[in-house]
C-alpha cells in the first residue's frame, strides 16, 4: 500500500499541493485526472521520491522521499533527451540498475528484443534517440521503463504524443505490468481512456484531492465534473463503457 497522509509542497512560496490524503493498493493502476495546473505532475514526483513535502508518503512502511531502494520507473512528459545514444542502447539503460551499465547479460539482452517488438520499436533500435518523432520517442521511453521491470511505474501522459492505434499497443503493454503485481499510477487527460484501464481514480483540482475511489464510483460522480467546471458529459454505451465528452462552448465561452 502507498500511503498519503496530509501532503502538501510548495514553490517559490506557491502551493502547489495542498494537504493530500490518499490510498494506493500494490498491484492496480490508478490514474490522476483534473484540468491543467491541479498538481498532477508535482504529485508524480512526490510518489517517485524526488520533491521535497511536508506529510507522509510510505510506500510499503517507508518513507518515499530519497528512497534509492526503490524500484520504481518514470515516464515523464518532457524527457532530456541523450544525444548520440542510439534506441537500443536507450532501453538498455533500464536494464543498468540490474546489470550495471554495460554489463548486460545476454538475458537482459533477449528481454530488451523483445520490448522493442512490443512498442513498435524494433526496426529502429540502432537509429539514434534524438532523431525520433514526438510519438517514438514516447514509446522508447515506455520501452525503457519496461525494460526496469519495475515494483511501480508513474507515468505522465504515457499517450499524448501518440495515434490512437499506438495508444492502445502502448497500454495494453503497461497494463500487462499488473499481471506481475506491478503498481501504476499515470496522469492522463483522456478520461476515457482512464476509465478503460484504471481501477481507481484520483480527481484533482486546484492542488487537492477533490474524490478519490474505483473508476465506477468516481466516473459519475459530481466532483469530476465539478473539476472540469462542470464542462464534461458522461454518455455510456451500450456495452456499459463509459464515454467522457467535453461540452461545447461558443465564442463567449458559454
Amino acid at each position: 500500500m502507498i500511503q498519503l497522509t496530509d501532503v502538501s509542497l510548495r514553490l517559490g512560496g506557491r502551493l502547489i499541493l495542498n494537504d493530500i490524503n490518499a490510498e494506493i493498493s500494490h498491484g492496480t493502476w490508478t490514474c490522476l485526472v483534473g484540468p491543467n495546473g491541479a498538481g498532477k505532475t508535482t504529485l508524480l514526483k512526490v510518489l517517485l521520491g524526488i520533491s521535497h513535502y511536508s506529510g507522509s508518503v510510505q510506500d510499503g512502511g517507508r518513507e518515499v522521499y530519497n528512497d534509492h531502494r526503490r524500484n520504481v520507473a518514470f515516464v515523464p512528459q518532457q524527457p532530456q533527451i541523450p544525444q548520440g545514444m542510439s534506441v537500443a542502447e536507450y532501453v538498455m539503460l533500464g536494464r543498468s540498475k540490474r546489470d550495471g551499465w554495460g554489463n548486460e547479460s545476454a538475458a537482459s539482452r533477449e528481454f530488451v528484443t523483445q520490448i522493442l517488438h512490443e512498442t513498435s520499436l524494433f526496426g529502429m533500435q540502432d537509429q539514434l534517440v534524438g532523431q525520433l518523432s514526438g510519438g517514438e520517442m514516447q514509446r522508447a521511453l515506455i520501452a525503457r521503463a519496461l525494460a526496469q521491470e519495475p515494483e511501480t511505474i508513474l507515468l505522465d501522459e504515457p499517450t499524448s504524443a501518440l495515434d490512437l492505434h499506438h495508444q492502445i499497443a502502448v497500454l495494453n503493454n503497461i497494463e500487462t505490468l499488473k499481471e506481475r503485481g506491478v503498481t501504476i499510477i499515470s496522469t492522463m487527460h483522456d478520461i476515457t481512456l482512464a476509465t478503460m484501464y484504471a481501477e481507481n481514480i484520483v480527481v484533482m483540482r486546484d492542488g487537492e484531492v477533490r474524490l478519490s475511489g474505483s473508476t465506477s464510483r468516481v466516473i459519475h460522480s459530481s466532483e469530476l465534473k465539478a473539476a472540469f467546471d462542470n464542462r464534461i458529459t458522461v454518455y455510456t454505451l451500450d456495452s456499459g463503457r463509459p464515454v467522457i465528452l467535453a461540452s461545447k462552448t461558443d465564442k463567449n465561452g458559454n
